[in-house]
């Protein structure tokens, strides 16, 4: 018998066709569900649903909710197709799953195969989610052949335009379990909206009185250089004592980095790449990333990016 699945939210679209093109069968739908669909034999307005599925706090993901051979019926299928996605299951019967950007983008080309998208559509959702609906329906629809420009406008007046030199950010460091951490802000020195790269001045360290991993002190008057590239599996940082002298480097290794007007986001993935002040590069941290994947947080495949990626920057620190 299929799973029969209630989904709600601002990835209800792209879900329900994924859903539906797994073989499950999706519950009640709501209006504007049932249009873009139409008659489909998937929709079963008469079972209750096994599995509810709504949006997270802060949109950054799914809250799934339900019979636990449902949740395991379908939590590998969607490792599988969202191969940075991470899965939390906080009890039998509930389970989180985060769309980190590659999640995203996946979910932003399904939506486009059942109605106009913007690219970067689910990450525009989260942050101006009246007028992405606007644009979709009023311009995108009459000119779908346009999706590239329109979204590339869109991405540089809502998120690139506010990038002013200066203007502090924050950095959200996801951890697996969901938690989240901020870092200390950074100051804008330079933003590239062609190369999708930022750089920030961080001055105003949190925390303990070292630097992580690298067991070097801090002092007054230290800051750091970030050096940050959207859709990258890691990004640096390069601290500094005030008259100038480099101390270390730290390499996080992470999902890829979304940016947002006012933030960075991701989610670390456990694997750190340190250069110590005599020029010495170590990958730290390896078995708690299998550790973590043995926990059932994310996919084989991005066990492989993160491993990847921690030699590559090796070789190139």
């Amino acid at each position: 018998m299929a799973i029969i699945l209630k989904i709600r939210g601002i990835y209800s679209t792209a879900l329900t066709r994924f859903f539906l093109d797994q073989g499950f069968r999706v519950a009640l739908p709501s209006g504007s569900i049932a249009e873009r669909f139409g008659v489909s034999p998937g929709f079963d307005v008469l079972q209750a649903p096994d599995v509810e599925i709504r949006d997270l706090d802060g949109k950054q993901g799914v809250l799934l909710e339900g019979q636990k051979e449902a949740l395991d019926a379908m939590t590998p299928r969607v490792k599988i197709c969202f191969y940075d996605a991470v899965t939390r299951r906080k009890a039998e019967d509930i389970l989180e799953i985060e769309f980190p950007l590659v999640s995203k983008s996946r979910l932003d080309e399904i939506r486009n195969a059942v109605v106009p998208t913007l690219f970067h559509h689910h990450r525009f959702k989260i942050i101006a989610s009246d007028q992405v609906d606007r644009m979709e329906e009023n311009r995108l629809a009459e000119f779908p052949e346009r999706r590239g420009a329109l979204s590339c406008a869109m991405e540089k007046e809502w998120i690139w335009d506010r990038y002013e030199k200066g203007k502090e950010m924050a950095i959200e460091h996801v951890k697996l379990d969901g938690r989240v951490f901020h870092l200390s802000e950074g100051e804008i020195v330079a933003a590239n909206f062609e190369k999708k790269n930022l750089i920030l001045r961080r001055s105003k360290f949190k925390g303990r009185s070292n630097y992580d991993g690298l067991e070097i002190t801090k002092q007054e008057g230290d800051y750091a250089v970030s050096e940050i590239r959207e859709g990258e599996w890691s990004y640096r940082h390069t601290y500094f004592r005030a008259h100038g002298e480099k101390i270390g480097t730290y390499n996080n290794v992470n999902t890829p980095v979304e940016f947002y007007p006012d933030r960075i986001r991701y989610v670390d993935l456990e694997l750190d790449v340190l250069q110590f002040p005599n020029g010495r590069v170590e990958v730290v941290d390896e078995g708690e990333l299998a550790r973590q994947f043995d926990q059932g947080y994310f996919s084989a495949e991005m066990r492989e990016k993160a491993i990847k990626e921690a030699w590559r920057l090796q070789d190139s620190t």
